[in-house]
């Protein structure tokens, strides 16, 4: 019983234990459960809190939840719009919210700026949020700049996050912020960002903050300004008038790459120009603008001459605008003839005012694309030619201007002229030219209207030669202009109603000229109500004033008024057809010459000629020939205007039949050639490259007797064409005849003499000449610079070096100046000479002579040390050039470097360079390949080669070319790899881009032959004539014709197979049959061409 007690016992003490056990179980899982309930609920809270507070902004959110402060700021504010809101105690609206939680988060924000400055390390903290909030919480520039650098002071481990600011700011235009950050990084040694500070100064100059662009660039080194950063300086000091400065940073940028877009905008371009026009450093500031390639407007450099020609009044500045207009391509409008026309009048200088109207002829001979010589222009013309006083240029300015104008020039024009002859003392012609010209196209009543200046010039030149019965004309018509009656043609005063249409012609013309339509209208209408008869002269008139004013509607109505009347003429219907035809009314114009013909009117010269005049601008050969046609079955004979009109139509492209043609129509002509014809027919000859036909015309004219004395520019140009196509003979013919004629030579024209002479191997003919001018005391001044640099070129091509130095001794001791050009032509002599030992004396004598080098210079120096083997030399030149800081190295430079190493062998060099060339941004050319390719074969370096072939042309975006395969081949050789050559031959004939040349067939025979594969030479023989039986792999292109083999390779292939083994005798054997058979020559024949070339060279 005990022993159960105690058993029981003991099981119910276990049992006590074990539930005392699982109820603290149960109560710590049921508390565990409580937390995580109560730690869910809170959770939940706080995330809708958040979301609450990004998507909302916290502007539902009660006060409570502010700070206190804010609360209690709040609630003040709530009680005082409780007072002044009739006590409603009104919810504060979403923006008022929206405002004040903004407030909290810009205060936040602060509030966590300042934990971060007093931390150690780089808070995660948007500084971009940080300088927004300080501009909002209106923190001046200056206060934020304070406040930053306190912050760095107290925190450095900040500047990480200040360095990323300036590409945010940027972004933004936050110009002035940027600034203060840019100043702070560089106060604590942090390297310049280039890209900001580029930023920074574009943002300037857009603000037109040019001092503060120089004030940025003033804290980077020069080396680090980028080419756009010189571009904004540059742009900027122009806009302070700083030439110097200008010049200076554009002195500092390389050379623009080839095709590559100028870094100079046109309008700072134009403003840089403007400054050295005033500054009188024209010459200099256009050097710089060329070498970058900068672009100008042609209108805005032609208003830029204006007004400089205006403003100065000084020919040599206003010659010097030009020239640089001419250097940097910019079209010459009509605007700079003005100019210079102004100007020469100024200087009175007769030659140069001939010289323009010269160039003024050779632009009218270009037809539609050249400068016509418009009425302000003849008119500006004409008063230089009164200035320098010499009336015969008059003459020439009226030739030039017909031209323009259809060969019926105004009255404004007519009368400058005869005013012209008068005050320039030509009293005969000036007499002439009024009874001629004025009277006849009754323009002489006008002009008494307008110039009474003039008509007592004339009455004078009439008295002082003797002519009393024109003078008394004369006189009765001005005094009839003071009474405003002028008289009928001839200037004899009249009486009723002729006396009273010629006087309202008169004020029709000079209203017209002003482009005054409705004062035109009004002494039209006056007229008509005054009951006067009315003829087809004052309708006419009235209807020209119409046309020149632009206003063809109201043209239209004025002639049906005027056919109604019945009152046309052939004048009327002219005048209203040059209206449709300047207009492309071509329909209108056929409808108007058919409705001309209807009314049994006769079209006349004046009509055929607009007509033809309007094919010839639309390039409409067969409406040209059409109407040529009706001119001739109407019985109209062509004059000179209709011919000069048909010569523009001749192109390279005219069949022999047209200009056949032409030619006719030019000998049917009734009236002698005159000057401006014949020169058109030169150029037409010479533009067509028909110079057999111009030496068949010149000598018929001759033979016909109306041969003209022709301009030196003319003569000139006839002998530039034929020296270009190799007729010594002719060219020496044309100078002869300009010595028999007595036509005094321009510098022009004697620089084309001599040019032809050394472009055909006569540089001591060319020499000779230039010796026989220099006797002649009036044609002394024409030898120049461009003359004596073509004679240095001529012994130059031809490598003698000591007619060189002679004839540059010749030219210094004759005081003609030397240029870089000039220099430039005597170290590419000592280069072709092996005379680099002289090119340091010239380096001294060009800055002696204060000539700057180029990059030209620089390049033609290190090629002749190249050539002559000095590579370290020219390694050195190349490193002072770029120490001067003047030119960057170029492509030719480099190349030419690779050259030297080449030939000494010098890999590492080689490599050297084009790495040093890759950093400089240039890129390699097949030139370089091919160069590197040598190199690298000769070093044994052949996959480096096939490597640098791949890489090159894939970097820089080209195909290696044949000159490049060719190399290759070689370097297989070299390294006794036929495999891998023939192997290129095949990858070549399946690109269909490739083209292999004789060269390449040839470069592939002889290196079989010297790997002793003869039959395998054989076998490129066939593929290079596209015979069968060779195991290569034909070409890719279908119907390609067969390149062949050099002949001299063949004639050593000859020699070698003649003498070989009996296989290679059959192969040479068969070989010359199938060449006989499908390419109808044997190998004899190629052999005795080959010798027959080296026996001639």
């Amino acid at each position: 019983p005990v022993a159960c007690y105690r058993q029981v016992h003991i099981s119910f003490h276990e049992f006590s234990q074990m539930a005392i056990f699982h109820a603290a179980m149960l109560v710590a899982d049921a508390a565990v459960e409580a937390a995580s309930l109560v730690w869910m609920e809170l959770a939940m809270f706080a995330a809708a809190a958040l979301i609450y507070a990004l998507f909302v902004g916290g502007g539902g959110v009660p006060f409570s939840f502010f700070p206190l402060g804010a609360a209690a700021g709040g609630g003040a504010k709530a009680g005082r719009g409780g007072s002044e809101g009739k006590g409603n105690g009104r919810r504060p609206s979403d923006a008022e919210l929206g405002k004040h939680s903004a407030q909290e988060d810009h205060k936040r924000l602060m509030a966590e700026w300042e934990q971060a400055k007093g931390l150690q390390e780089a808070p995660q903290l948007d500084l971009m949020k940080v300088l927004d909030a300080m501009q909002k919480l209106a923190k001046s520039t200056a206060d934020i700049a304070a406040e930053l650098r306190s912050a760095l002071a107290a925190n450095p481990a900040l500047l990480a996050g200040i360095a990323t600011l300036p590409s945010a700011l940027l972004r933004d235009d936050s110009v002035e912020m940027l600034d203060v950050i840019l100043c702070i990084l560089e106060e604590h040694g942090q390297e310049a960002d280039i890209a900001a500070h580029a930023g920074l100064m574009a943002a300037q100059l857009r603000r037109r903050d040019y001092v503060g662009v120089a004030k940025t660039a003033a804290r980077l080194q020069s080396e680090a300004l980028t080419p756009r950063m010189r571009a904004i300086l540059i742009a900027a000091a122009t806009h302070r008038g700083c030439l110097d400065e200008a010049l200076h940073h554009l002195q500092q940028m390389a050379e623009p790459a080839e095709g590559a877009k100028s870094p100079i905008a046109s309008n700072v371009a134009l403003q840089i120009l403007s400054l050295a026009a005033r500054a009188q450093r024209t010459a200099e500031t256009t050097h710089e603008l060329q070498r970058m390639r900068a672009c100008i407007d042609a209108k805005s450099f032609d208003d830029l001459l204006t007004a400089e020609s205006r403003r100065l009044k000084c020919l040599s500045a206003c010659r010097e605008l030009l020239e640089a207009g001419t250097a940097l391509e910019v079209p010459r409008g009509s605007n700079a003839y003005h100019a210079m026309a102004r100007a020469l009048g100024q200087a009175g200088d007769p030659e140069g005012l001939r010289s323009l109207l010269q160039e003024l002829e050779a632009e009218a001979k270009n037809g539609p694309t050249g400068i016509a010589v418009s009425e302000p222009l003849a008119l500006a013309l004409l008063e230089a030619t009164r200035a320098v006083r010499d009336g015969n240029l008059a003459f020439h300015v009226l030739d030039l201007h017909r031209l323009a104008c259809a060969g019926a020039p105004g009255g404004k024009v007519l009368c400058a002229v005869c005013g012209t002859l008068a005050a320039c003392d030509l009293d005969d012609d000036a007499c002439d030219f009024y009874e001629k010209e004025l009277v006849s196209k009754g323009v002489s009543s006008d002009w008494a209207l307008r110039s009474s200046v003039l008509t007592s010039a004339l009455i004078q030149s009439a008295t002082k030669i003797g002519r009393t019965e024109l003078a008394q004309r004369l006189s009765e018509l001005a005094s009839a202009a003071k009474s405003g009656s002028v008289g009928s043609s001839g200037g004899s005063a009249g009486s009723g109603s002729s006396s009273e249409i010629q006087r309202h012609v008169a004020m029709i013309k000079a209203h017209t000229r002003e482009r005054d339509l409705n004062s035109a209208a009004g002494v039209f209408s006056k007229l008509q109500a005054s009951g006067v008869p009315l003829t087809c002269v004052i309708y006419n008139c009235f209807l020209d004033a119409c046309v020149q004013c632009g206003d063809v509607e109201r043209a239209v109505a004025h002639f049906d008024d005027m056919k109604r009347l019945n009152c046309v003429d052939v004048v009327g219907y002219n005048t209203l057809l040059k209206a449709f035809l300047s207009r492309g009314c071509t329909e209108k114009a056929r409808d108007l010459v058919k409705e001309m013909n209807a009314r049994g009117l006769q079209a006349n010269k004046v009509t055929y000629n607009e007509l033809l005049h309007a094919k010839v601008v639309a390039k409409d050969r067969h409406g040209v020939w059409e109407h040529v046609s009706e001119m001739q079955a109407a019985g109209v004979r062509p004059n000179s205007v209709t011919c000069s009109i048909l010569l523009k139509l001749l192109a390279a492209n005219s069949t022999p039949s047209e200009v056949h043609r032409v030619i006719e129509l030019i000998e049917q002509i009734e009236e002698p050639l005159d000057e401006v014809l014949f020169s058109s027919i030169i150029e037409a000859c010479i533009r067509i490259k028909q110079l057999d036909q111009l030496s068949n015309l010149m000598r018929r004219f001759r033979q016909q007797g109306s041969f003209v004395k022709l301009p030196a520019p003319t003569y000139g140009s006839m002998i530039k064409a034929y020296g270009q196509a190799g007729d010594v003979a002719r060219v020496n013919e044309l100078w002869q005849e300009m010595e028999e004629h007595c036509v005094k030579p321009t510098a022009i024209t004697l620089g084309c003499m001599v040019e032809a002479l050394v472009t055909n191997g006569h540089a001591q003919e060319a020499w000779d000449l230039v010796h026989k001018q220099l006797e002649n005391e009036e044609r002394r001044g024409c030898i120049n610079t461009v003359i004596y640099s073509t004679v240095l070129k001529g012994f130059a091509v031809t490598r003698q070096i000591e007619k060189v130095f002679v004839a540059y001794e010749e030219m210094r001791a004759k005081d003609i100046p030397c240029n870089t050009i000039t220099y430039n032509t005597l170290l590419d002599a000592c280069a072709k000479c092996n005379a680099m030992s002289r090119a340091s004396k010239l380096l001294e004598d060009m800055a002696a002579s204060c000539v700057e080098p180029d990059i030209i210079t620089y390049s033609t120096i290190v090629k002749g040390y190249c050539v002559e083997g000095d590579v370290d030399r020219a390694f050195k030149v190349l490193e002072d050039m770029k120490s001067d800081d003047k030119f960057s190295p170029d492509e030719i430079m480099y190349n030419s470097i690779l050259d030297g190493c080449a030939k000494q062998h010098r890999v590492d060099d080689a490599l050297r360079v084009l790495e040093e060339m890759k950093a400089a941004g240039i890129s390699p050319s097949n030139y370089t390949l091919s160069i590197l390719v040598k190199i690298l074969g000769h070093a044994r370096r052949l996959g480096q080669a096939f490597r640098m072939v791949e890489d090159l042309s894939k970097e820089n975006g080209f195909r290696p070319n044949v000159q490049v395969y060719t190399c290759l081949v070689q370097a297989c050789v070299l390294n006794k790899k036929l495999e891998r050559a023939l192997s290129l031959h095949d990858t070549m004939v399946a690109d269909v881009g490739s083209a292999i040349d004789d060269k390449f067939y040839a470069v592939l025979a002889r290196g079989c032959l010297q790997l002793h594969q003869p039959l395998k030479a054989i076998e490129i023989v066939r593929a290079a004539y596209q015979l069968p039986g060779h195991g290569l792999a034909a070409s890719a292109k279908k119907n390609g014709a067969p390149v062949g083999v050099e002949a001299r390779t063949l004639e050593e292939l000859v020699g070698r197979l003649q003498h070989g083994s009996k296989a290679e005798q059959e192969a040479l054997t068969q070989l010359n049959a199938d060449l006989l058979e499908l390419r109808g020559f044997r190998l004899a024949d190629a052999q005795g061409a080959s010798m027959g070339a080296r026996r001639r060279g």
